[in-house]
C-alpha cells in the first residue's frame, strides 16, 4: 500500500522561443503579452514527506548537504526571506513538519525556468500532502507570488505555467491571473526535426533573471513609447513563429529566433554578454539559421537551430568553447504528482 504522508512531485523546464518580455507587468495588463515555449526532459523532483515536528528538512541532490528550517523562525521573518523552499513555505503558510528531497537536473541559473518549476514542483507536493486539490492554474499563480512578492525575484508568468501544463504552447497574458494556454499544434515528423537541429547549450556564466527584469520594468516605466514598440515587436514575432512552427517552414523559424534575439537587445541593452555574441557568430558563420538567448539573458542558455548538414561540425566548435551542450528531447507532460 502506499504512504499516503510521502509525495513526489516532478516539473519540467522550458526552452522558451519567442515572446519574452511581453509576459511582464505592467506591459501585460496595459498591451498582452504573447510567447511560445516547450518543455523539455529536463526535471525538478521533490520527494516531501511528514515530519512529527515543527522543522523543515531539506535535502539537495542526493548528496550529503542539508539544511534545517523551524517553521515558527519562517513566520517571523516577514520581508527577509532568500531562500526558495522557504519562501514558498512562508507564502501557503503550510503548518506541518516536512523532510524535502530536491533533485535538479538543469545547470543553475541557465535561463531555462528553474526556479518556477522548483516552486511549482514544492507546492504541489505540499498540496498533495494537505489532501488539497491541484490545480494548475492556482499552483502557478502561487508560484508566481511566491517569487514576485516574498523573493522580489521579477518575472513573468510564462515559466511557472510551462511547468505545470508541458509541452509546445503559445501563452497569451491579458494581465494579472488571466492567462490563455494553447497548445500548438505541430506534427510530430516536424518536431523531431527542429528537436534533432536545434542545440542548447549553456554559456556557463549564470544570470539573475529578476535582476535583468527589473532593468526591463525600469524601462518600460521610464521609455513607455519607446519600449511599447519594442515589445509589440517582439508579440508580432511570436505570433509568426507560430505561423511558421504550424506551416513548418524551418528556414523561417530560425530566422525569428534571431530577429527576437535583436528586437530583445535593443530593449535591453544588457541581454548578451561579449562572450555570448561571440557564440552567436561562431554558429552563423557555420551553417547556423539563427538562434537566441534562453530566458532574461546576461548569461544562462542559448539555443540556435541549424542547417542538417552542419551539426558535426558546429557541436565540433561549440565543445572547444567553455559552456556545454544540453541534451534534450522535446516533452508534452507539465505536472506530474504521485504518493508514493
Amino acid at each position: 500500500m502506499k504512504n499516503q504522508n510521502k509525495v513526489l512531485s516532478i516539473t519540467p523546464v522550458r526552452i522558451d522561443f519567442g515572446g519574452g518580455a511581453t509576459d511582464v507587468e505592467p506591459f501585460s495588463s496595459e498591451h498582452g503579452g504573447y510567447t511560445i515555449n516547450s518543455t523539455i526532459n529536463r526535471f525538478i523532483k521533490s520527494t516531501l514527506s511528514i515530519r512529527n515536528d515543527k522543522k523543515i528538512k531539506i535535502l539537495w541532490n542526493n548528496s550529503n548537504i542539508s539544511k534545517i528550517f523551524d517553521l515558527n523562525n519562517i513566520f517571523k521573518k516577514k520581508n527577509n526571506i532568500s531562500d526558495l523552499i522557504e519562501a514558498v513555505i512562508y507564502y501557503i503558510k503550510s503548518k506541518k513538519g516536512m523532510n524535502i528531497e530536491v533533485d535538479i537536473e538543469p545547470p543553475n541559473r541557465s535561463g531555462l525556468g528553474s526556479s518556477a518549476s522548483l516552486c511549482t514542483s514544492l507546492i504541489a507536493g505540499i498540496f498533495k500532502l494537505n489532501n488539497k486539490s491541484i490545480d494548475k492554474d492556482i499552483i502557478a499563480e502561487i508560484a508566481y507570488h511566491v517569487e514576485q512578492d516574498v523573493l522580489k525575484n521579477l518575472g513573468g508568468r510564462q515559466d511557472q505555467y510551462a511547468s505545470v501544463y508541458g509541452g509546445f504552447n503559445c501563452m497569451t497574458f491579458l494581465g494579472e491571473n488571466n492567462v490563455k494556454i494553447e497548445k500548438l499544434k505541430i506534427t510530430k515528423s516536424f518536431r523531431r526535426l527542429i528537436e534533432k537541429n536545434l542545440i542548447l547549450y549553456f554559456t556557463t556564466e549564470p544570470h539573475i533573471s529578476g535582476d535583468m527584469v527589473k532593468m526591463q520594468i525600469d524601462s518600460y516605466i521610464k521609455k513607455r513609447e519607446e519600449s511599447t514598440l519594442f515589445l509589440n515587436r517582439l508579440k508580432q514575432i511570436a505570433l509568426e513563429m507560430r505561423d511558421a512552427l504550424i506551416s513548418e517552414d524551418f528556414e523561417k523559424f530560425g530566422e525569428l529566433l534571431t530577429m527576437d534575439m535583436m528586437v530583445k537587445s535593443k530593449f535591453n541593452p544588457y541581454l548578451l554578454t561579449n562572450y555570448m555574441k561571440l557564440l552567436h557568430n561562431l554558429v552563423k558563420n557555420n551553417g547556423g539559421i539563427g538562434g537566441r538567448v534562453s530566458g532574461a539573458g546576461g548569461g544562462g542558455c542559448m539555443i540556435w537551430l541549424i542547417e542538417p548538414n552542419t551539426k558535426e561540425e558546429i557541436i565540433n566548435l561549440l565543445n572547444k568553447q567553455k559552456g556545454r551542450i544540453i541534451n534534450y528531447k522535446f516533452i508534452n507532460k507539465g505536472l506530474d504528482i504521485s504518493s508514493i
